[in-house]
């Protein structure tokens, strides 16, 4: 299925990388104690977002984008997004905003993709600019309110700043399948 290069590729690497960051920012930020907990999980969420950010570039520059990287890059993003807006709900009720738009983005992704892809053989490009944009806002003040807590007042204006950035990304690719939906009649 995919060659011994392909797995290997340090891009792919770079995704297991993030993948396996997973259970270990929630080991950290649930049962570590202490105050070095929250600078330890700001930095699993800084090397996560670093890997992601790497994983990308070296594929593009150094020709190395794979079949695989297309499947597991954003199994990786998703998964690490889902994972952590539910792990900080816990602190930050506003987060379930943030749970509610990735679920209902991502899951119009899969779904309705899925269904114009079989019905058309077209499918989005992978990920565009205002989806990119709202991921690092996310990153960013995911990062912010685990090292800092800055409080209730600026937390929510900062999740609420991201809620509507990823709402904005959710339009922009619901406008972008519903384009690819009506170039070809099913």
């Amino acid at each position: 299925m995919f060659n011994k290069k392909e797995v290997l590729s340090i891009p792919n690497i770079l995704c297991y990388l993030r993948i396996l960051l997973v259970p270990v920012f929630l080991y950290i930020y649930f049962y570590v104690e202490g105050s070095s907990q929250h600078y330890l999980s700001g930095g699993i969420l800084v090397v996560s977002s670093l890997t992601d950010f790497l994983d990308g570039f070296i594929a593009r520059k150094y020709d190395m984008i794979t079949e695989l990287g297309k499947l597991i890059d954003p199994v990786a993003d998703k998964l690490t997004q889902f994972v952590v807006a539910c792990t900080l709900m816990y602190t930050y009720p506003s987060y379930a905003w943030l749970v509610f738009i990735i679920v209902v983005k991502d899951g119009m992704l899969l779904f309705v993709g899925w269904y114009i892809l079989k019905h058309t053989g077209k499918h989005l490009n992978q990920a565009e600019l205002p989806g990119k944009i709202a991921t690092f806002v996310f990153f960013v003040v995911s990062i912010i309110l685990v090292v800092i807590n800055p409080g209730k007042s600026i937390s929510d204006f900062m999740i609420y700043f991201t809620v509507v950035l990823m709402g904005i990304a959710m339009i922009h690719y619901a406008k972008g399948l519903y384009a690819l939906a009506h170039q070809k009649d099913f």
